[in-house]
Parts: structure tokens; C-alpha cells; sequence
């Protein structure tokens, strides 16, 4: 795929995608007040940090992504779907950084 394909790709396909996603189906775990709401309330039920809550759900679609590589996939989500999650997730992760202050790259101690 050509550069330019990729980026139109992403640009007017993936993104615009991943924005509705997360503005509809998002609503429905996080609430209307704090997007990272359910990772919080997670975590504290868990009695564990933010980041392994967040893992958590996010493992649910990596699993599904490797199901799919070795051919075994048999969800009735498409793999699109699953792709555009995890883009999601990650932008969430960033999002648990970036409230923390260590998007930078720092470890929390």
C-alpha cells in the first residue's frame, strides 16, 4: 500500500470510525461524567491499579486479533470491529497517562 493510500486509509476510514465508536459504545461502560469511569470503578473493585484494569479489557480483544491470525476466530463481531476497539483502548490508555502525568514515558514508582 502506497503512503498516501495509508494515510487516506486511516484519515477518512479508521478514524472517523473509531470517533463514533467511541462516542456510542463508550457511553454505555463509561457514563457521561468520565470516560475512564469504568477502568476506575474496576480497579477499585479489583483492588488493583488503573493500568491492570485497563489490560484487562484490552486482552479480551488482542485475544481475539491472535484467534483470528491462527484462523480460529468465531465471534459474531467482524475483525474490523475488534481492530477499531483496540485503537480505542489505546487511545484510552493514553488518556489514564495523560490524567496521571506520565504520558511522557515516566513509571510510576
Amino acid at each position: 500500500m502506497k503512503s498516501q493510500d495509508l494515510y487516506k486509509f486511516i484519515q477518512r476510514d479508521m478514524m472517523p470510525e473509531c470517533l463514533s465508536i467511541m462516542t456510542t459504545k463508550g457511553e454505555s461502560y463509561s457514563g457521561l461524567e468520565d470516560k475512564l469511569g469504568n477502568f476506575k470503578r474496576c480497579a477499585k473493585l479489583a483492588g488493583v491499579p488503573i493500568e491492570k484494569a485497563w489490560f484487562i479489557y484490552f486482552v479480551k480483544h488482542y485475544d481475539a486479533l491472535c484467534a483470528f491470525i491462527r484462523m480460529e476466530y468465531k465471534d459474531c463481531e467482524s475483525i474490523r470491529g475488534r481492530v477499531i476497539d483496540m485503537i480505542n483502548y489505546l487511545f484510552l490508555f493514553a488518556a489514564i497517562l495523560k490524567e496521571q502525568g506520565r504520558l511522557d514515558g515516566k513509571r510510576k514508582k
